[in-house]
């Protein structure tokens, strides 16, 4: 444990010490430069005054974090937030840590070839960060983020006071309504819904199957496309022409999904891989 009158020095070999038993060489310098900066010392400070002595409280502080690490509890839900496309992200229990593979996704949207965007809907918003990020690339737009999460839209209102960003919230239970108004159709649908097999929590982190939501990420393994069948549904009515779909995708079901989204008559369906070449996004056109 930390001791009183510890330098920030000390703090910061003491932090790479302690991590490096859980997460590798990279990993380890990267939280301990999150922890100091949550703290209130950047990387900077530490390195330009390493004798200096933090109050004991932020050394408690530091002892506390650490100890919910070794439990295996996210670093982003010991510290309550994230980054997602340079956006500081609140996160909790009721929402999904945001992963890089859903920031390439947003980045996939951001460089489409230009097109009118006026009005984009983000299903199981979560946290908002997919919704949010796609209003700060097209501030011009309404931007909606829905989600059957009372809690979970909680959190996205607050991810939006902070970043200043005007984004409509609104609860929903995607299996089972759609909203009334279907003049006002989107140009844009974006989901990153649940799509993990029960199945596959066995072999998953407990860092993941313990703390996150099982709401946001698991189907059950009889249907694992039945957020994908919601969706092109929901696309059928509220999609406008020309309109654009983008998903998340289980990469065991890359062409299933690809094959539902053209029997429900979309075009122009493909799937893309991500950064670890494995299928993960379905785009799809109306």
């Amino acid at each position: 444990m930390l001791q009183n009158r510890a330098t920030l020095k000390q703090i910061r070999f003491y932090l790479l010490s302690e991590l490096r038993q859980r997460y590798t060489e990279n990993e380890s310098g990267s939280i301990t430069r999150l922890i100091l900066e949550h703290t209130g010392y950047p990387l900077s400070d530490t390195l330009r005054d390493p004798d200096h002595l933090p109050v004991p409280s932020v050394v408690a502080q530091i002892n506390e974090i650490i100890a919910d690490i070794h439990t295996g509890k996210p670093i982003q839900y010991i510290l309550g937030e994230t980054y997602f496309c340079d956006l500081k992200i609140e996160v909790d229990k009721n929402v999904l840590i945001p992963r890089p593979e859903t920031e390439e996704m947003v980045e996939h949207i951001k460089a489409m070839p230009p097109q009118p965007i006026h009005r984009i809907i983000d299903l199981g918003t979560g946290s908002g960060c997919i919704a949010l990020a796609l209003k700060q690339y097209f501030p011009d737009a309404e931007v909606w983020g829905v989600d059957i999460s009372k809690g979970g839209l909680t959190v996205a209102g607050e991810n939006g006071r902070k970043n200043n960003l005007q984004v409509n919230w609104g609860e929903m239970d995607l299996l089972n309504e759609h909203p009334t108004d279907r003049a006002n159709r989107f140009n844009l649908v974006v989901s990153n819904p649940p799509y993990v097999m029960n199945g596959e929590q066995s072999v998953m982190a407990y860092n993941v199957t313990g703390f996150e939501p099982e709401s946001a990420l698991f189907v059950e393994d009889d249907d694992p496309l039945i957020f994908y069948r919601a969706i092109a549904s929901f696309c059928n009515i509220y999609l406008a022409d020309k309109g654009e779909i983008w998903v998340e995708i289980n990469e065991q079901f890359g062409k299933e999904t690809a094959s539902l989204f053209k029997m429900e008559g979309f075009s122009r369906v493909q799937i893309l891989r991500d950064i670890h070449e494995k299928d993960r996004y379905i785009n799809a056109r109306r």
